[in-house]
């Protein structure tokens, strides 16, 4: 014998009694619900909703006069009771001022059943059919799970009075007196800050770069400087290499020790103090790593879930790069690449929302940036599927000419200044002043066209990449305005 579903009775009656006794009240109870908020157990209630929407649906009034009519055009006026249940109805909801308490309730009872059904269909479905694969079964019972309860945050409305109190509390609250207030998280560089306004809860930025431009080594410096930062946990699935090779880079980069000579196995005594201090300093910094070989995105979306249930409120996520997750629900399917990656796009973003947090997720552009006489690339370019475009909320162009010309590629018909040479620049400390002066380290300007923001401007700047280091760094505004003349060229 089935079991009977949670509901109800006496709300469902009062709602009801509401909608037969006044006409405005009725067509705020038809806006708000539909006949799945009656529960199938107490037929006669469904049926007189029915009976209500049929009559508003030619726009006429509703009353009890037309109520009956309606029962019993449609014959189930005995059905549902006649008179006397009518008369019940409205008699018992004669008080108008909770009606949106009565209508939550439905509705909480409604996404009730549903979860109830949902989790029985799984483990119908565990009964009956044979799981091959554990992970992909538990990753769609958790979407089907997701599912409903995401349905209630769908369907309902705020009023602007109160998310106008709301946003304006959060607005006094968070901004000060001065234009250095962020609205987002602060990436660490100040002049990206200052055209994106930091990375907002629930938003899904794209990096996108040519091959070997520096786009990990870029991204790496932001999360370190998130974590450090806002004290919040960052978290990084790195898809390429092992945790161990990206604290080298994170050390050599922070330390300000030849990235090259780490790997050469050559690090001076003083190098070595340094490298020692960095890591006792990185080690207070919530930042965390996972270099897991599954790399589909189901594996990324259970175990992003799981750090937020265990770290809390998430600063931002991490994701190097969508290009190479294998999704293993698409795998022996006629399912193409773009098709593939559309889908994981709107997984993440979904997932940002979620979470609350924001998702950096690098990609790489297309290989036509390659005939173009600057190199310079254009969002056009984000490569596989147009609904990276489409699906993010920013998207960030890394631009970097020094990696053209280190080759011999001539840019626009002839090499022009790829590097700042100055070291008299304020905003650098004294090795990152000494770094940029070499010839191995010195600095590649490095362009950052912030070509989409839905909420905010679009607009360019510049970064300083000191590549033997892996680090990158702001310049002083002086040296910002001379290398805007590079940027226009």
């Amino acid at each position: 014998m089935a079991r009977i579903l949670p509901s109800d009775l006496s709300t469902e009656k009062i709602v009801l009694g509401l909608a037969i006794n006044d006409d405005k009240m009725a067509n705020i109870i038809l806006a708000n619900l539909n006949i799945d908020d009656f529960a199938n157990e107490n037929m006669q209630n469904r049926i007189i909703f029915e009976a209500i929407k049929r009559i508003k649906d030619r726009h006429m009034p509703i009353d009890f006069t037309t109520v009956s009519t309606e029962l019993n055009v449609m014959k189930q006026y005995e059905n549902v009771g006649g008179y006397n249940y009518l008369f019940e109805l409205s008699e018992g909801a004669l008080a108008t001022t909770n009606v949106d308490f009565y209508i939550n309730n439905l509705r909480d009872f409604t996404l009730l059943r549903k979860f109830i059904t949902t989790v029985e269909n799984i483990k119908k479905e565990y009964d009956e059919k044979d799981i091959v694969d554990i992970n992909e079964f538990i990753t769609k019972s958790s979407e089907a799970i997701n599912d409903v309860a995401k349905n209630r945050r769908i369907r309902g409305f705020k009023k602007t009075e109160e998310l106008a109190t709301e946003i304006a509390n959060e607005i006094i609250k968070r901004v000060g007196g001065d234009s250095s207030t962020l609205p987002g998280i602060s990436t660490g560089f100040s002049c990206l800050d200052n055209i994106t306004g930091g990375f907002k809860r629930g938003e899904l930025i794209y990096l996108a770069a040519r091959p070997s431009v520096g786009k990990t080594t870029f991204a790496l410096n932001l999360c370190y400087n998130v974590a450090k930062n806002s004290g919040r946990p960052v978290i990084v699935f790195e898809l390429e290499m092992g945790a161990d090779e990206l604290i080298k880079k994170l050390l050599a980069s922070q330390a300000m020790v030849d990235y090259g000579n780490i790997n050469r196995g050559y690090v001076s005594e003083k190098d070595k103090l340094k490298i020692k201090s960095t890591a006792e300093d990185m080690a207070k910094i919530p930042l965390y790593i996972n270099d897991s070989t599954v790399t589909s995105i189901d594996t990324v979306l259970a175990a992003s879930r799981k750090i937020k249930d265990e770290l809390g409120d998430l600063a931002l996520i991490m994701i190097d790069y969508i290009g190479i997750l294998a999704d293993p629900i698409n795998k022996n399917k006629n399912s193409s690449r773009e098709n593939d990656i559309s889908s994981y796009s709107r997984k993440l973003k979904e997932l940002a929302l979620e979470l609350k947090c924001p998702i950096l997720c690098l990609s790489q552009l297309a290989r036509r940036v390659e005939s173009r006489d600057d190199r310079r690339p254009e969002l056009s370019d984000l490569r596989e599927s147009g609904s990276l475009e489409q699906d993010c909320d920013k998207a960030i162009l890394m631009y970097r000419p020094a990696y053209y010309e280190n080759q011999g590629i001539s840019i626009k018909g002839g090499k022009y200044g790829s590097k700042f040479k100055d070291k008299k620049d304020n905003n650098l400390s004294i090795n990152e002043q000494r770094a940029v002066t070499t010839t191995e380290g010195g600095g590649d300007i490095v362009e950052l066209n912030l070509a989409k923001n839905r909420n905010g401007q679009t607009g360019t700047t510049t970064v300083l990449f000191l590549k033997n280091y892996g680090r990158f760094v702001v310049p002083s505004s002086k040296t910002q305005e001379s290398l805007e003349k590079f940027a226009k060229d």
